[in-house]
């Protein structure tokens, strides 16, 4: 059970700007010396094929379950909006910046949209890989799964799934197997991609963790995100290896529009991002999208998306001011003092020190040892209190203000460094306990 320490949004705010004072800031990349994105293989992962086998389940038993996954599976992505937006994204700060803007996706966003229905604050730690397909075989009750397993054993081939999922509706079997056998695709193909019509056992460890323990994925997915923006933003290249359907609808939330796209909740009704989709940006390609986003004035910026609800949000975790997360590949840390405004936070001036140089992936020896150090930072959590009655209205201090309006080298006052103070300053304010 984690310790949880509880700041106000002011409290936490004026502490971090106290402890940003005698610490520096991580210093950022020049954006100009980063390539732009050009090649970007964003496949759909035969998504059809895989929702064509959902026509006949138990709505609401799926649900209740599996909460948002079939609604994430169906949406289909603008690939040149997500194309665009990616050239955005700062590699060390890891947030989207629009001029003096930074936008970030957050646990507790990607919570919302997938409502998964526990342990949102807790970090996902990866089963081995040789544990997998013996749990994955029991759940599915597949005997002797491992011949559907690619000639490398990186993944199993979704076609072999496909032919096993039709089977079992020939046969009449319990929808619990039919439905996690869909579930293990979606995981697969649209939650954590790989190859194009492989589930990774990476991903399978994903889905198994979560049948028998209920491991929450969202931080996970988040890591994979933040890990595949990192890699296209330093190499202008690549294949998707994130859910996109996800960073495409935190996306359209920030981005305002003529017509809104949100009057209801949109899992029920996605006809006015149809809509907008058609008479807004259906004829910007990949320069229009790029031109649109660097044109875009800050007053078209939505900082809570219209889906947002009032949440304890997570700021930092053990002796690090900002939060490690792991995802299925690798580790990344993540700052949602950076953005606290799209949760309903004051804005203040961030704390950043050893921000850009925590991420590695897990085939590197070393990465072993960082996830331990994960864990034990998991196990103590400083959150910011949801406000009590509603979100406040976005604001920022006048500390930030200035802090912001700096040019990146001139805001960053000593180098990057995992070392030195990090911890909430004792005694400086009362802590709340929760």
């Amino acid at each position: 059970m984690a310790i949880i320490t509880k700041f106000t949004t002011v409290e936490y705010g004026q502490n971090s700007e106290l402890s940003q004072l005698s610490e520096g800031d991580c210093s950022r990349y020049d954006a100009r010396k980063l390539p732009v994105v050009k090649d970007l293989n964003c496949v759909v992962y035969e998504m059809k094929r895989i929702l064509g086998h959902s026509q006949n389940i138990d709505e609401a038993a799926f649900f209740g379950k599996y909460r948002r996954l079939l609604e994430i599976a169906k949406i289909e992505v603008l690939n040149p909006a997500i194309k665009a937006l990616i050239n955005f994204w700062d590699p060390d700060y890891r947030c989207f910046s629009f001029g003096n803007v930074d936008l970030c996706p957050t646990i507790e966003e990607y919570g919302m949209l997938t409502e998964f229905p526990k342990h949102l604050h807790r970090v996902y730690v990866p089963l081995r890989n040789d544990k997998v397909i013996p749990e994955l075989s029991k759940l599915l009750k597949i005997p002797h799964l491992s011949r559907f397993l690619e000639k490398n054993g990186s993944g199993l081939k979704w076609k072999f799934l496909e032919v096993e999922l039709e089977r079992k509706k020939e046969q009449y079997v319990s929808m619990l197997e039919r439905d996690r056998l869909i579930v293990l695709g979606i995981y697969g193909l649209v939650l954590f991609p790989s190859l194009k019509g492989v589930t990774s056992l990476e991903a399978a460890a994903a889905f198994v963790e979560y049948e028998n323990t209920h491991v929450n994925p969202t931080t996970a997915i988040l890591a994979e995100t933040l890990l595949t923006l990192n890699h296209f933003r330093k190499t202008g290249k690549g294949a998707v290896r994130c859910c996109t359907q996800l960073l495409y609808i935190w996306m359209v939330s920030h981005v305002e529009t003529k017509k809104p796209i949100f009057n209801n909740f949109w899992w029920f009704n996605q006809k006015p991002l149809k809509i907008v989709e058609e008479e807004e940006w259906g004829i910007l390609g990949d320069q229009g999208w790029m031109k649109k986003l660097q044109e875009l004035p800050s007053s078209n910026i939505s900082w809570k998306a219209p889906w947002v609800k009032s949440v304890d949000v997570i700021v930092s975790c053990g002796r690090k001011c900002w939060v490690p997360l792991i995802g299925i590949t690798g580790y990344v840390s993540y700052a949602l003092a950076l953005v606290i405004r799209q949760l309903g936070g004051i804005q203040h001036i961030p704390r950043t020190v050893g921000l850009a140089k925590f991420s590695g992936f897990f085939k590197d020896q070393s990465a072993r040892e960082v996830l331990e150090t994960i864990k034990q930072d998991w196990s103590h959590l400083t959150l910011i209190q949801k406000e009590s009655e509603r979100l406040r209205d976005p604001s920022s201090s006048e500390g930030y203000e200035k802090w912001r309006n700096l040019t990146p080298i001139a805001a960053s006052k000593k180098p990057c460094s995992e070392d030195g103070p990090s911890r909430i300053e004792e005694g400086s304010l009362k802590r709340k306990k929760g």
